[in-house]
């Protein structure tokens, strides 16, 4: 494994110059294609499902005992026989069915279950200024997020502080300089 501060590794003239070509691959190298901006940070964005009413809503899940999924993977988990209780009890199939049909063949059969409705959202997580260690961070902590995370690239037009600092960077203006420990007073 390559040390780099993208993965956590400490300040080091090898991590600086990794830095720096990473930065400049995304900033105006052959990374900017990818995403069209030379002001490019890097947000990693959570998935977030909101319920909301049936008409407001981009899709469906099944609630059941903590755990929530769509109505096709609640019904392939299920014993033949209880398919065929819920398409019996949904007047048909029970995949096919409206919401309100399908809510109803839920508590006639789970009443635990729970029909909901959701709105599909990503939120703010973080954010980086390569692209690599955003995906260093999704990697290392993914498993935080189930319900998945991404990369969001944003630009940084208007962000002047942030523009002022990165152009010395890749100009080589702002560099790693090793300081030399302060030297001990005598008393």
């Amino acid at each position: 494994m390559t040390a780099t501060l993208a993965k956590g590794a400490a300040l080091t003239p090898e991590t600086w110059a990794d830095f720096v070509a990473r930065l400049h691959h995304d900033c105006v190298g052959e990374g900017v294609a990818r995403h069209y901006t030379a002001d490019a940070t890097f947000l990693v964005e959570k998935r977030v499902r909101r319920i909301v009413p049936e008409e407001y809503a981009d899709g469906r899940q099944i609630g059941l005992d903590g755990h929530s999924e769509p109505p096709e993977e609640f019904f392939a988990d299920l014993e033949e026989a209880d398919q065929a209780a819920l398409n019996e009890a949904a007047g048909g199939s029970f995949l096919e069915a409206d919401n309100y049909d399908m809510a109803e063949a839920l508590t006639k059969l789970h009443p635990d279950a729970t029909l909901w409705h959701y709105v599909e959202d990503w939120e703010f997580v973080c954010q980086h200024l390569t692209r690599d260690a955003a995906d260093a961070f999704i990697k290392r902590k993914g498993h935080d997020y189930p319900d998945g995370l991404r990369v969001n690239v944003d630009a940084t037009l208007y962000s002047w502080e942030l523009n002022t600092i990165k152009a010395p960077i890749l100009s080589g203006q702002i560099g790693f300089i090793k300081a030399e420990p302060a030297p001990k007073e005598v008393p």
